[in-house]
Formats: structure tokens, C-alpha cells, sequence
């Protein structure tokens, strides 16, 4: 276990080496609760609290995601639940959705893969989509939404054998391949996103 003092890495430029740091997730749960910080391949990064249109997005999206808790038996959450991948990553995505038949995997935080993840990008995307990404698939999560709020875009990827693959949209609407209670119809979405924050950005 690592007894040195923790030191935070903030979002901005943020670009992990190639070999892993000095947190354990035994450093990890000593730290303060309720601060945003992740470990990410050994780092503890912090990042900076999100824009309005960011939280408006995601609190549109948390109605979905307990939408879709509610239809299918899973359980859902947003920002800030750890999850605990590895005892190198303890990544805090913005949502999370995790299948009825999976719900044993979360107790006091979640302990293994989400079958969903979603990430809303920020103004230096490369965590969510490099370095996060890269743990996500390594570690078995079996789908990946990441939402861009500049560019009004998703990206839907499916895990397959520890790579993330894109999948297509169909008429403006996006059905997940497994699971049956995730539906978005992306228009609509957009549309709401647009009226809750057209003074915003």
C-alpha cells in the first residue's frame, strides 16, 4: 500500500503516462467523502465542478436512466457514485445503468462493470475519451454513451472482446443491442436540451 501523500492531478491537461501511479485503492477510501476525485490507472485526478448545460444534461438524462430502472428491474445513478474497477481505477462516471440480473454488484458503491456508462464530455475530452474509455473496455464495461453537448452528438459503443465499437443510429432514435429498456430518441432529447439551456451558453 502506498503511504505517500496524496496529490491531485486536475482535468486540465491531464494525460496519464503509460505506467501505472502510486494510488492503490487503499488510498483511495481514505481520501475526504464526497470530493469528485477518481483513480485512474494509479492517479488521483480532481476535476472541475460542470457547466449548466452539462448538469442540464445530465439531470435529462438521470430521468432516463430511472425510466429505464423503472421498465427493466436495473438500477441507475448519476454523478458521484464510485465504481470500482480495479485496484488501480476507481473511475466516477457521470451515469450509470446496471441490469436486474446484476444489481448484486452494488452495495455501498458499485463493485465491478456497469452494463452502461455514460460520459458527457467536458472542454478537454481526452479523459472520457482516451484514458476513461480505455479502462471501461479493459474492465468489461458492456456499453459506453459518450455525449458531446458542443456538437449536440452521441456516441453509442458496444464492448466486444475489450474493444469499444460504434454503433449506428436509426431514424433519430437509438435502441441498445442488449438492453431492451434503453431507448433514446435523439431529437427529442436534443430538443429538450436546447430549451432548458438556450440562455446558457
Amino acid at each position: 500500500m502506498s503511504t505517500a501523500t496524496p496529490q491531485y492531478e486536475t482535468l486540465s491537461g491531464f494525460s496519464p503516462p503509460s505506467t501505472l501511479g502510486p494510488y492503490r485503492a487503499a488510498d483511495y477510501w481514505k481520501l475526504p467523502e464526497g470530493e469528485p476525485v477518481e483513480l485512474i490507472q494509479g492517479h488521483l485526478v480532481v476535476s472541475p465542478s460542470p457547466n449548466f448545460v452539462h448538469q442540464a444534461i445530465s439531470a435529462l438524462l438521470t430521468e432516463f436512466i430511472l425510466g429505464a430502472a423503472r421498465k427493466g428491474g436495473g438500477k441507475g445513478c448519476a454523478a458521484h457514485m464510485d465504481v470500482e474497477l480495479s485496484d488501480h481505477s476507481i473511475p466516477q462516471p457521470d451515469l450509470l445503468y446496471i441490469a436486474k440480473e446484476r444489481r448484486h454488484i452494488v452495495k455501498r458503491h458499485v463493485i465491478g462493470p456497469p452494463d452502461l456508462v455514460i460520459e458527457i464530455l467536458s472542454d478537454n475530452p481526452r479523459r472520457d475519451r482516451v484514458d476513461k474509455m480505455n479502462i471501461y473496455a479493459e474492465f468489461g464495461v458492456a456499453e459506453y454513451w459518450i455525449v458531446d453537448p458542443k456538437q449536440r452528438l452521441f456516441d453509442f459503443l458496444i464492448n466486444r472482446d475489450g474493444r469499444f465499437e460504434v454503433q449506428p443510429q436509426h431514424d433519430n432514435r437509438y435502441q441498445s443491442p442488449r438492453l431492451a429498456e434503453l431507448s433514446i430518441h435523439l431529437v427529442a432529447f436534443w430538443a429538450e436540451v436546447e430549451r432548458m439551456t438556450s440562455d446558457s451558453e
